[in-house]
């Protein structure tokens, strides 16, 4: 089993918030903050974390990162 941890954006407009989010597999969140920075984000002492987008960082293009799963075996057909 593995535990992952989620940071969203919590920068909030009008009617509307940030929909940005950084999945982790950090054990801590002190682990997912430190990954997140290293991807731009910024996490306030209080507990609230910006995206790139949303934290000032104007150059900072969003990253999907996709891990593939290996195919499973082929299935065999009935037999006649």
């Amino acid at each position: 089993m593995s535990a992952s941890i989620t940071l969203r954006c919590n920068t909030v407009w009008r009617e509307t918030a940030c929909a940005s989010a950084i999945t982790t597999y950090a054990s801590t969140t002190a682990e997912a903050r430190t990954a997140a920075r290293d991807e731009g984000w910024r996490s306030h002492p209080s507990d609230v974390d910006y995206c790139p987008a949303c934290s000032g960082m104007r150059n900072a293009t969003p990253r999907a990162t996709f891990r593939m799963l290996p195919k499973p075996p082929r299935q065999r057909g009935p037999r006649p």
